[in-house]
């Protein structure tokens, strides 16, 4: 799930005691800037489909730590994608 409108300084265990009422959480992954901070919006994986399903409706446009988060189905945590000469080369192949 993308969570959107994160507090900047939320942390991992935050999310996963948030997102643990409605069922048990996999990962969590705040996405950070360079210098390390938070960038207002994570990704939460459930360890089933219908805990997810429930996440997102029991806790979409809800309040946490001040902030009312946005919510939503995502397909999994973005992997950066390879990029350069011999990404390139061996993909024609």
């Amino acid at each position: 799930m993308l969570i959107g409108n994160l507090p900047l300084d939320t942390s991992d265990k935050e999310l996963v005691e948030f997102f643990g009422t409605v069922g048990k959480v996999g990962r969590v992954e705040i996405l950070k800037d360079k210098a390390g901070r938070g960038r207002g919006f994570a990704f939460v994986t459930m360890t089933d489909h219908r805990a997810k399903q429930q996440a997102v409706s029991a806790l979409h446009n809800t309040e946490f730590k001040g902030r009312v988060i946005s919510v939503s189905p995502a397909n999994g945590i973005p992997q950066p994608k390879p990029r350069g000469f011999l990404f390139n080369l061996f993909r024609t192949v």
